[in-house]
């Protein structure tokens, strides 16, 4: 009897892999990872350092976990599981030795649930993507899944961020779908809150809605109900956020995460309240939401100077609203020009001098080679930049609208008069009660143009149209006293302001990328609007007016 052939040789079974990729895994497709990924603890997500074949080929964060074999225990531990997502590496602080070239950033999560991992994936992606990580949005994941309303918020935003990317099949009506099923989740959770106060959830939610409409930007012919505003927040969902911190009472705690959504869009806000002639929506929000008492080193300080600008800017509107009344009359109202002179004088001291010297000394001066600005300022910190930045803006607008209104109130034959005398440069005669506002104005000026530089570097869009906004400011102080800017700038009369107009004009058209680009024109009317004239032109038509 021949011998039984040998049995053939069993393939060797292969290793089960101990790394595995959500994405991949949720596709049920082989994740090609890389050896050296370093190994996380089990239960928790990590961001892969180099990332599987699949998620470097689409550009998404790769998060990876360790495959548990065998049946899972059903014995409860003490262990926490906790998601991290490893940020980019952010340049360390000119202060610091050169031997700390780099911070890492990290930023934890908390345990999610099966329901949640999906969503907190990809609002992270959308995070990273609209170089918002390190706003408000931070707080989000440890809210991801907790309501409907905040669950639906977030789905929203995904879809119209990546509609922006132009993902394929998706379409502004899905997108629009999203928003509807939202808003209908917030204001039945608003319903159901039974009269309490609203929770922060509902704030978060709202607070991801607000720039929805924006977010969407059209190459076709628009559809109905889309609005191109380059990401300008939507007043309506603005006015939300506003009617829910003011809803709350005064002993309702206010938490970090309201702080910093007041903060996010405060600024922003009034300028659309300024061109829309109405107030503030933040007006009735407890100052508790942006004031500051912690004073006397760098962090408290930055508060400080922020809480003051944001506390400028949301008062301005009204200011801006009552001098937009007077100069419309025939005759000055006393009631109007009564009301509008107290409000100034109030704003007019909100400011803390201290505080920002303190603060300066944190600021580092470099030459410059953007003529006609020789100097330029580097900040320590994107918040340090905001703080002062946002506070500088916002005192030049007050003080260009005091300038406006005292104008209105007494106007003189002459307000600037040139020295005749050829020994002697021209000099700037204004009126009594506004001399000690001049050089504040004019040091102003040189410390917002000295911006400019650090101010290119920033990723977020609403930086861009911030800074955009301050050069209008800036552009109406230079027509409402040319020659004192010019030589407060060290420039000639005549070269000086022309070479400052061509700086703020090609500033404007970089930050709003304006096609066509703005023009001497455009800029005369846009700085107008702010010390109450009409609202018009290219510059009110960016928040769809």
């Amino acid at each position: 009897m021949p011998d039984p052939s040998p049995a053939p040789a069993k393939r060797p079974r292969d290793k089960y892999s101990r790394l595995i990729c959500l994405g991949c895994h949720a596709r049920r497709i082989r994740c090609e990872l890389p050896n050296e990924v370093e190994l996380p603890n089990p239960g928790e997500l990590r961001t892969a350092q180099t990332p599987c074949h699949r998620c470097k080929r689409l550009g998404v964060p790769c998060l990876v976990r360790q495959t548990i074999l065998g049946r899972p225990s059903q014995r409860k531990t003490g262990d926490v599981s906790h998601i991290i997502v490893e940020l980019p590496l952010r340049p360390a602080a000119p202060t610091q030795p050169d031997t700390a070239r780099e911070e890492p950033q990290t930023l934890l999560i908390h345990t999610p649930l099966s329901t949640e991992t999906a969503i907190i994936i990809r609002a992270m992606d959308t995070l990273r993507r609209e170089n918002v990580e390190e706003e408000w949005f931070r707080h989000l994941p440890a809210h991801a899944g907790h309501t409907r309303a905040l669950d639906l918020s977030i789905k929203a935003l995904v879809a119209a961020c990546a509609y922006n990317r132009g993902v394929p099949r998706l379409t502004s009506r899905d997108c629009y779908q999203s928003l509807a099923l939202a808003l209908n989740a917030v204001q039945a959770a608003i319903q159901q809150s039974g009269g309490k106060p609203p929770s922060d959830d509902i704030l978060a939610s709202t607070a991801l809605l607000a720039p929805f409409e924006g977010i969407l930007v059209s190459t076709a012919p628009p559809l109905e109900g889309l609005v191109k505003k380059h990401g300008i927040p939507n007043r309506p969902h603005i006015e939300g956020l506003a009617a829910i911190l003011a809803a709350r009472p005064a002993t309702y705690p206010v938490s970090q995460l309201a702080r910093d959504i007041l903060d996010f869009y405060a600024c922003e806000s009034a300028v659309v309240a300024c061109i829309q002639g109405t107030s503030s929506p933040f007006e009735s929000v407890s100052r508790a939401y942006f004031a500051s008492n912690s004073t006397g080193n760098s962090d408290g300080d930055q508060a400080q100077i922020k809480a003051l600008g944001n506390e400028l800017f949301i008062r301005l509107p009204r200011l801006v609203g009552l001098v937009r009344s007077l100069r419309a009359q025939s005759s000055l109202s006393d009631h109007l020009l009564s009301d509008a002179m107290s409000l100034s004088n109030l704003l007019l001291e909100t400011r803390d001098s201290q505080a920002e010297e303190r603060l300066l000394r944190n600021i580092t001066v470099h030459p410059s080679n953007d003529y006609p600005v020789h100097q330029s300022l580097q900040f320590a910190s994107v918040k340090d930049f905001e703080a002062l930045a946002y506070y500088w803006q916002s005192r030049l607008s007050l003080l260009r609208l005091v300038w406006h209104l005292q104008n209105l109130s007494r106007p003189v034959s002459s307000d600037i008069e040139e020295a005749d005398s050829a020994d002697h440069p021209a000099e700037v005669v204004f009126q009594p009660t506004f001399v000690s506002r001049v050089n504040e104005m004019f040091q102003l000026v040189k410390n917002i143009l000295m911006c400019s530089e650090y101010a290119r570097t920033l990723r977020l869009r609403k930086h861009d149209r911030l800074f955009a906004h301050a050069m209008v400011v800036v552009w109406g102080v230079t027509t409402d006293v040319p020659v004192a800017v010019a030589l407060s700038l060290d420039q000639g009369e005549g070269t000086g302001t022309t070479a400052l107009s061509d700086f703020l004009l090609r500033k404007v058209n970089l930050a709003l990328a304006a096609k066509p680009d703005f023009t001497p024109n455009d800029m005369n009317t846009a700085a107008d609007i702010f010390v109450g004239g009409q609202p018009g032109g290219r510059f009110a038509a960016l928040y769809a007016l």
